[in-house]
């Protein structure tokens, strides 16, 4: 993607800014400039709105349209999303990705734009094209400080470098408390955070590029008082204001639900990558499901043999009815649990060869 490809993107939010240097859609921002942008930019006033507008809803836009012009600057853009549960992570990354994919002109789709695991950042990280989102919406399996050392993270460490050189607008859900996310993440990697303090609203913060100094300021928040579920947003605002990395409160659209019921289907494709749910299988859970798997197999490629068959025979010898749809479903559970052995048995190949 270059530029040119941006012709219809509305670059007024930042008109008060860009008109300096005489910036359009055709021509290409130079690093030199964005500096002083970005310079410009942290120079607004806590609470003030972003750009020009003073519409809540258009200040998460233009949000998205600044990293957007940072990305197209040389610059590379990840998000932290941190939040209790509840208050609208996942819904916010959504939103995030789906208004970058409206200003390059593509489609968002939960089932390529999202990574639950491993495996799937890194599917993410090798087909996804220069500029389109990356939402890590289960970042807790691969960015806690205890998990950055296990052997399944090698792999995905060495592609992370790729998040930058293809400028990915990369956005890191973390369920967690900002201090048990992996410093090199949350210092290296980390150039906006986004803290969810109610549901769909949060305080953005930007990293302090202070060398010598905490770039998060995260001992800041000790001198800032109390607050709990039953303070009011107006009362959490003013405490959050007075820290030095807080730049905006941030306002998230309401997420449609058609496009929320998209991302769940998603989602749920695979429930053992719960860690849990597929330690309570046993190696002969992992038996049935490659006999399951083969059978499945031997009726696709032999054409005397249906399912109705099979199942109308099951019941004639031992009187059980099983419905389509439990089969389905079973057949569905097993596909699930051999697609995470087979990708737990290929990171054990990897780390003995």
């Amino acid at each position: 993607m270059d530029a040119k490809g941006l012709t219809n993107l509305d670059i007024k939010i930042l008109d008060d800014v860009m008109k300096k240097f005489n910036i359009t859609p055709e021509q290409p921002i130079r690093v030199n400039d964005m500096y002083k942008i970005i310079h410009d930019y942290k120079k607004i006033k806590a609470g003030k709105q972003l750009g020009v507008y003073q519409s809540k809803k258009r200040v998460f836009s233009a949000f998205v349209k600044y990293c957007l012009h940072r990305n197209l600057a040389n610059f590379d853009t990840l998000i932290l999303l941190t939040a209790d549960k509840g208050t609208g992570k996942s819904s916010t990354a959504i939103q995030l990705a789906r208004n970058w994919c409206k200003l390059i002109g593509i489609r968002f789709k939960p089932e390529r734009h999202i990574a639950y695991n491993n495996a799937d950042m890194i599917r993410c990280i090798d087909t996804l094209n220069k500029f389109e989102p990356l939402v890590a919406d289960e970042a807790i399996r691969f960015a806690t400080s205890e998990d950055w050392a296990k052997a399944e993270n090698k792999e995905l460490k060495k592609k992370l470098g790729q998040v930058r050189t293809k400028h990915l607008f990369y956005i890191l859900c973390f369920p967690l408390k900002v201090t048990k996310l992996e410093k090199t993440y949350l210092n290296s990697y980390v150039d906006y955070w986004i803290d969810l303090f109610d549901r769909g609203k949060g305080a953005l913060y930007i990293k302090d590029k202070n060398p010598s100094t905490d770039v998060w300021n995260l001992k800041a928040f000790e001198k800032m008082g109390n607050w709990n579920e039953f303070s009011t947003s107006g009362e959490i605002e003013k405490k959050l204001a007075k820290h030095p990395n807080f730049w905006q409160i941030i306002n998230v659209p309401m997420l449609h639900k058609s496009v929320y019921d998209r991302y769940l289907l998603v989602r749920e494709r695979n429930v053992y990558d719960d860690e849990n749910a597929f330690d309570a299988m046993t190696k002969d859970d992992h038996f049935k499901a490659v006999l399951l798997l083969t059978l499945r197999d031997i009726v696709t490629r032999d054409g005397s043999l249906q399912y109705k068959r099979i199942l109308k025979s099951i019941y004639r010898v031992y009187g059980i009815d099983i419905p389509q749809a439990s089969l389905n479903l079973i057949m569905n559970d097993a596909e699930q649990l051999i697609e995470k052995v087979k990708q737990l048995n290929k990171v054990d190949k990897n780390d003995n060869s």
